[in-house]
């Protein structure tokens, strides 16, 4: 198939699934239906799923270009928050602002796609706690997101596509200063739990 078309069958699927969310949204406002809610979840994962699938073809066929702003790391992780969709009532989402910097600098939108599905995996696996983090590092920021879940290795009854973090590497080195670019990574935690970390010089 031509790759043209293709990715024109692609984004008309996207712009399906914008209406078919909007529809499951307000139908979930109107209800208190668990089925609803589950569909809800379900088409806004695919949402995500299909928003990063077309970076990484962009980032394969074009190539990714960071526009870097000065960007308020707090407000960028209050934004995040608010349009998280967590399925777990008990799972509490914080910030920690220790060594928070006031300003940073990164392509929100790119970061914003890298966080939202670091945030969707540790979701998956945090038991009751999910902590984001962002402090200055090595000439540059480190952002992180440690869960309280049970670690990597963890066998899920459905396992992921692996999309997520082919994405955020993609999006981390999409950020460069000189001969650096940024990096991202998925580690078990010293203390217990996983945690994502994404440096941008």
């Amino acid at each position: 198939m031509d790759t043209k078309l293709a990715a024109i069958i692609v984004h008309d699927i996207k712009n399906s699934l914008g209406v078919l969310e909007g529809e499951l949204r307000a139908l979930t406002m109107e209800s208190d239906s668990k089925r609803a809610a589950l569909a809800h979840l379900t088409c806004l994962g695919l949402q995500e799923k299909l928003i990063g699938f077309l970076t990484l073809y962009k980032a394969s066929s074009q190539g990714l270009i960071a526009q870097i702003e000065a960007i308020s790391p707090e407000d960028f992780f209050n934004s995040l928050l608010r349009h998280l969709t967590v399925g777990k009532a008990s799972l509490e989402v914080s910030i920690n602002r220790t060594d928070l910097p006031v300003i940073a600098f990164f392509d929100e939108n790119l970061v914003g796609l890298a966080l939202e599905a670091a945030l969707q995996n540790a979701t998956r696996f945090a038991r009751r706690r999910i902590e984001l983090g962002c402090k200055a590092h090595a000439g540059g920021i480190i952002m992180t997101i440690r869960d309280d879940g049970p670690g990597i290795g963890t066998q899920e009854e459905k396992p992921s596509t692996g999309l997520g973090m082919e994405l955020c590497q993609a999006i981390a080195a999409a950020h460069t200063k000189g001969e650096q670019r940024g990096s991202a990574t998925l580690e078990n935690h010293p203390d217990g739990g996983a945690q994502f970390t994404l440096w941008l010089p």
